[in-house]
C-alpha cells in the first residue's frame, strides 16, 4: 500500500487538493512535480482502494480528483469516481486512460464536473483544465512577510 497524506492537517484554505491516482512511477512523478510547481497539495495513491481511503478521510479538503482508469487491484478509476460522485457530486474527476483516443473516449459530464482524457495528455493541459474545473483557482502571490 503507497499512501501519502496527513489526517488533520489540511493544506492552508489558499491551497487547492488534488487527489491523484496513478500506478506509473514515470507519469507518477511528472504530475507531482508540475502540479506542486502550480501550489497544489497532493495526495497520493497508486491503486484503487487506497484512493478510496485517502478520499474518505480527506473527503472535506479534496478540490479534485485526477485518475487513471487502469489500475492495480479490483477498484479501477471509473469505480473510485462512481464512489465519490455518489458521496459528493460535483466534485471535480478527471479519468485518463491509454486505451482511449481524443477521438474515442466517453463523453465529458460537465454537469457532473466529470471529465474524460486519452493517453497521453498534456501535463500544462491538465493542470489547465482542473484549475478552470475548480473554479478558476490562481495561487496567490506571496506579499512581503510571507513565508
Amino acid at each position: 500500500m503507497s499512501l501519502n497524506f496527513s489526517i488533520g492537517r489540511p493544506a492552508p484554505a489558499t491551497t487547492r487538493t488534488l487527489l491523484l491516482v496513478e500506478d506509473d512511477e514515470h507519469l507518477l512523478w511528472s504530475m507531482q512535480k508540475l502540479f506542486q510547481e502550480h501550489g497544489w497539495h497532493l495526495l497520493v495513491a497508486k491503486q484503487g482502494s487506497d484512493a478510496i481511503a485517502l478520499y474518505t478521510a480527506n473527503h472535506r479538503h479534496i478540490d479534485a480528483v485526477l485518475t487513471d482508469y487502469d489500475l492495480p487491484g479490483s477498484v479501477t478509476g471509473l469505480d473510485l469516481v462512481t464512489h465519490i460522485q455518489m458521496r459528493q457530486r460535483g466534485l471535480p474527476c478527471v479519468v485518463v486512460s491509454a486505451h482511449w483516443t481524443e477521438a474515442k473516449r466517453p463523453q465529458d459530464e460537465a454537469d457532473a464536473n466529470l471529465f474524460y482524457r486519452a493517453k497521453p495528455f498534456g501535463l500544462a493541459a491538465m493542470v489547465a483544465l482542473l484549475v478552470e474545473v475548480t473554479g478558476n483557482w490562481q495561487r496567490p502571490a506571496a506579499t512581503e512577510g510571507q513565508v
